[in-house]
């Protein structure tokens, strides 16, 4: 084992509870998929989001944040994953309810998305 080999931080690493030999390491470590595809798109045009969608990934960003601080063993890669879920979730989900339903331009679209890219 990593955890017994006297090789400092990473034996340290390894024997943590919520070390990289563990589920707590990696369903976190996937979930950044998630909150990365969330932030890459971060201009997508407000007729493409949905507000069912965000408010349930807002959601599961801000419970699963305090969740983790909650569980044996805490899980801080899990409470970051999450909080920046919640980041960029919310913020799709500001666009989506003022482009909706607090102004009164129209929502961007795709359309005008592909058109804005063609004038460059």
């Amino acid at each position: 084992h990593l955890s017994g080999a006297n090789l400092g931080i990473v034996s340290t690493i390894a024997a943590a509870d919520a070390g990289p030999f563990t589920v707590h390491f990696w369903a976190p470590m996937s979930k950044w998929l998630i909150s990365g595809a969330s932030f890459m798109d971060l201009n997508r045009p407000t007729d493409k989001i949905s507000i069912a969608q965000y408010t349930a990934l807002t959601l599961t960003g801000l419970f699963f944040s305090r969740y983790s601080l909650l569980v044996t063993p805490i899980n801080y890669t899990l409470c970051s994953v999450n909080v920046a879920l919640f980041g960029s979730s919310a913020w799709h989900l500001g666009r989506k309810i003022n482009a909706d339903y607090l102004t009164d331009e129209p929502a961007a679209t795709v359309a005008d998305a592909d058109a804005e890219k063609k004038t460059e």
